[in-house]
């Protein structure tokens, strides 16, 4: 299914705006960039860069041993792991569109109930409420606050405030928000928590926290404060760039989860096709009907029973992905992402001139051990992975496009040119091919 010529236009727009980072930085501040390309009507990859990387030909008729030790020793980029389908990393802002999907679906807000943000809020301990010293500040990215905001807008301007009161809730203005629960059910419907069943070797689950995974892998009951964080894609949780990617397609081809694949038939050796792979919904979260577990997949002749087993298995302990979500909702949230690109945060750098788009900015703050050495894990001022993925045309998306960059900073600024750069590749290409036809 890869489009050898987007792949090619990708890694050449991902490499660049890598290196100009790290010439700016005087150092090698990221080491790692993912772009994924895909029809969100078809689960068909059009292009998948995971740098860095390595030579395949190197490798083709035995390995050598310094080669490999050299691909080996690399501990920053880790070439040999494709960090499309293995990376695990906060996805920021990207995953408000879980809580986005949630809230207004469960009925926590409307479409055009305003809440407002002044810059942050402050959520008392729930053990010592009456302690002052002991609450906590909650910001939003812009400490000027973006005022009264409605739904389509939180999610343009990707207002912190606003989502930690619809997912959190906020006494007096939002009585309850959607909740870690509801988290932990709109979360795998849109893709996280669980692999996806690429036929590719190496995919990872990533993390949807819950109170249960927290008490048995860190000993410490949930916190009002690990609610707020998650909403918003930080705290704990963790996904890979293919199920970022997958969440958006889901909302832009109005609620089908389809299967990622990158082999569309195989052939013998004299060119006849002896299997052909077809588009598969693995599941529909806004046909009305619930998909059981065991169901996944279940009206796709061509999907391998080998990955129907793998994405089953990889989601016994969050159960079934599917949710009812009504379809109003979805084009609410379709709203919002389109104004991201034509007045909210990916409006200076992710917009197309000439074709509709929509899309969603992601800065998640992290602090691995690599930023724990050089001390940059300083208490309001951690370091960010910068995330944009985005999809057209509006109207009738054809392709979805995701790009993350390791420590990259601002969604925004750092991926957003990226995902336009190659957007433009992919219709000019597209341009050449009709004139060719005609």
């Amino acid at each position: 299914t890869l489009d050898t010529r987007l792949q090619l236009a990708a890694e050449t727009v991902l490499r660049n705006r890598m290196e100009f980072i790290n010439r700016y930085a005087g150092e090698e501040r990221t080491p790692i960039g993912v772009v994924i390309a895909m029809n969100p009507q078809t689960g068909e990859i059009l292009a998948m860069v995971s740098w860095p990387t390595y030579e395949n030909n190197r490798l083709a008729r035995f390995i050598p041993e310094d080669y490999y030790l050299q691909l080996e020793a690399d501990e920053r980029g880790k070439p040999l792991i494709n960090h499309a389908i293995a990376g695990e990393w906060p996805p920021g802002s990207t995953f408000k569109m879980v809580t986005a999907v949630g809230a207004l679906n469960e009925g926590v807000i409307t479409p055009d109930r305003k809440l407002h943000d002044p810059g942050k809020i402050t959520i008392e301990n729930r053990y010592f409420p009456k302690d002052q010293g002991k609450a906590k500040d909650f910001v939003c990215w812009d400490p000027e606050g973006h005022g009264w905001v409605d739904f389509v807008h939180g999610i343009a301007y990707s207002c912190n405030v606003y989502f930690y009161k619809i997912g959190g809730g906020f006494p007096g203005e939002v009585d309850e928000g959607l909740g870690i629960e509801g988290i932990n059910l709109y979360a795998p419907s849109l893709g996280y928590g669980a692999q996806l069943g690429i036929d590719l070797p190496g995919e990872e689950d990533g993390l949807v926290p819950s109170p249960y995974w927290k008490r048995i892998n860190l000993g410490e009951n949930w916190s009002d404060g690990d609610t707020y964080n998650t909403v918003t894609g930080q705290g704990f949780v963790l996904a890979t760039p293919l199920q970022v990617m997958t969440s958006i397609a889901t909302l832009a081809n109005g609620g089908k989860v389809m299967w990622p694949h990158l082999v569309q038939e195989v052939l013998d050796g004299e060119g006849n096709v002896i299997q052909r792979y077809e588009p598969c919904v693995l599941w529909d979260i806004a046909d009305g009907v619930l998909t059981p577990l065991e169901s996944i997949g279940a009206n796709c002749p061509t999907l391998p029973d080998e990955i129907r087993e793998t994405i089953q298995t990889s989601r016994q302990e969050i159960g079934t992905p599917d949710v009812l979500v009504e379809p109003w909702v979805i084009e609410q949230v379709q709203q919002g992402m389109h104004l991201v690109t034509t007045e909210g945060t990916a409006h200076t750098y992710g917009d197309l001139e000439t074709i509709s788009s929509a899309g969603k900015t992601g800065t998640g703050e992290f602090c691995d051990e690599v930023a724990r050495e050089k001390g940059l894990c300083i208490p309001g001022e951690w370091p960010t992975h910068s995330w944009y993925i985005a999809y057209a045309p509006f109207e009738n998306p054809e392709i979805v496009l995701a790009a993350f960059v390791y420590n990259g900073g601002e969604g925004a600024v750092t991926s957003g040119p990226i995902v336009r750069q190659i957007l433009e590749a992919y219709f000019a290409l597209k341009a050449i091919d009709v004139a060719r036809i005609d």
